[in-house]
């Protein structure tokens, strides 16, 4: 395993100093991305999953006037949507208006929180092509000046020249791939998971104002249809 691992690295190696310097910074846009992805995964797999169990568990404390246990079931859960919950039941007490606008408050923070990085990912989709191309064109100049001073103008030599500088615009887009996958899955899980946020946030605000009113708490706010 040892001559393996060996022989991966010098290839990895060849590669990289073929291609010139602007595959050692394709490389670290690669690295960027690889750690982002991998910091936003762990990010997501931390939220809270079961919505819809969370607001039928602080449905039916607030159902029996229990502010205090339904705080305390936001707090003995992981994620960003039990800390906006939790937001807006420390102000259950007041107006509704007041509770939404609380609660629209802790969203938008939060929102900022599930976006972090993902600007820096778009980026490098974009850049990473560029960076290839830019050494593609390099080293095209150089294989021709060499071809000049060596008066060597054979079509293996030019194709060998041209194919060794082919290699960035590959690492390019290769890296703009990757990103540019991550980033349309990020932005897609983002866009439901916030959606949820906001629908849970009016279901609690609803719930709280009923409970605020003396009326009773429609289950069909907390409940989902099955469970009726």
């Amino acid at each position: 395993m040892g001559g393996v691992g060996k022989l991966v690295f010098d290839g990895f190696l060849s590669v990289m100093k073929q291609g010139g310097p602007d595959m050692w910074i394709l490389l670290i846009l690669s690295i960027t991305v690889v750690a982002i992805v991998i910091e936003r995964l762990v990010f997501f797999s931390a939220q809270h999953g079961d919505t819809k169990g969370l607001l039928r568990q602080i449905g039916s404390k607030i159902s029996t006037d229990d502010l205090a246990g339904a705080i305390k079931i936001c707090q003995s859960n992981k994620g960003m949507l039990p800390r906006i919950l939790e937001f807006g039941l420390l102000r259950g007490e007041k107006n509704r208006a007041d509770i939404t606008d609380a609660l629209s408050i802790a969203l938008m923070e939060h929102l900022n929180a599930l976006e972090r990085n993902l600007g820096v990912i778009g980026t490098i989709a974009v850049i990473a092509p560029f960076v290839g191309l830019a050494g593609t064109v390099l080293g095209i100049i150089r294989a021709f000046q060499e071809i000049a001073l060596k008066g060597n103008s054979s079509p293996a030599v030019v194709a060998a020249g041209v194919s060794e500088a082919l290699i960035t615009t590959f690492g390019g887009l290769a890296v703009a791939i990757v990103a540019v996958i991550f980033f349309n899955y990020f932005k897609s899980r983002i866009k439901g998971y916030n959606q949820e946020m906001i629908v849970a946030a009016n279901q609690l605000a609803e719930m709280l104002h009923f409970h605020n009113t003396g009326a009773p708490i429609p289950t069909e706010l907390y409940q989902p249809k099955s469970a009726k």
